[in-house]
C-alpha cells in the first residue's frame, strides 16, 4: 500500500501596526479593524494581524471584533499597549523559508510616520506604509513619509486610504535600500536625516 505523503504546513501571514509608544493614533486603529480592512487582509492571505496601541489599548479591546470559534483558520487579531521587544513582532512579518522554523510568507508593516519606528521597520524586508497621524500638533509626519516614499523606501499612507492602497503589487514590491547612497540632486540629500534635522532641530 502506497504511503500517504504528510499534509504541508500552513505558512503564515503576519501584518503589524504600531502607533507608536505616547501620541494616541484612534483613527488607524480604527481603520485597520474595520471589516472592510479585515476581509482585505483576508483575501491577501494574511493570518495574523498584531496592532500595538500605545495609550489605545482600551479603545482596541472595544473595537476589536469577535472571533469565529467555528473558523480557527480564521484571521487572528491581537493587541498589545506597549512592548519592550517591539522588533520581534516586526521581524514576524520577514518570510522565513527555513527548514528549523515555522514557514511565513512576506508580510506587512503599518506604521504611523515618525521616524524612529520607520527606521526600525526598513531593518525587515516586509511591505512598509507609513501613515501620518494628521492629530498631532507641528506634524512633521508627512514630510518625513513623503520623503521616504520619493526615496522608495516605503508607501505612503493616508488615513481612510489603506483598503484602497494595499494589494498584492504593494506586497510583493522590493524596497530600495536603507541607508540609501547620497542624493546630489535632492532637497533632502542625505535623506531621512536630513528631514529629521531640518524640521526637528
Amino acid at each position: 500500500m502506497a504511503s500517504q505523503s504528510a499534509p504541508h504546513a500552513r505558512r503564515s501571514k503576519y501584518a503589524f501596526v504600531t502607533i507608536g509608544a505616547s501620541a494616541s493614533f484612534k483613527l488607524l486603529i480604527e481603520e485597520v479593524l474595520s471589516e472592510p480592512f479585515l476581509a482585505k487582509l483576508r483575501s491577501l492571505g494574511f493570518t495574523h494581524l498584531n496592532v500595538q496601541c500605545g495609550p489605545d489599548y482600551d479603545y482596541f479591546l472595544d473595537a476589536k471584533p469577535k472571533e469565529n470559534p467555528n473558523d480557527p483558520n480564521d484571521l487572528q487579531v491581537a493587541g498589545f499597549p506597549f512592548h519592550d521587544d517591539i522588533r520581534s513582532f516586526m521581524e514576524l512579518t520577514a518570510a522565513n523559508d527555513g527548514p528549523t522554523a515555522p514557514l511565513r510568507d512576506r508580510g506587512l508593516i503599518i506604521t504611523h510616520a515618525g521616524s524612529g519606528s520607520i527606521l526600525e521597520a526598513l531593518d525587515f524586508d516586509s511591505a512598509l506604509i507609513a501613515v501620518p497621524n494628521p492629530t498631532l500638533m507641528d506634524n512633521h509626519q508627512s514630510e518625513i513619509a513623503d520623503e521616504m516614499a520619493r526615496q522608495g523606501h516605503l508607501i505612503r499612507g493616508e488615513v481612510g486610504s489603506l483598503v484602497n492602497i494595499l494589494s498584492q503589487d504593494i506586497l510583493t514590491a522590493p524596497k530600495n535600500q536603507w541607508p540609501p547612497d547620497p542624493d546630489p540632486e535632492s532637497e533632502w540629500p542625505g535623506g531621512l536625516w536630513d528631514v529629521i534635522r531640518a524640521l526637528m532641530p
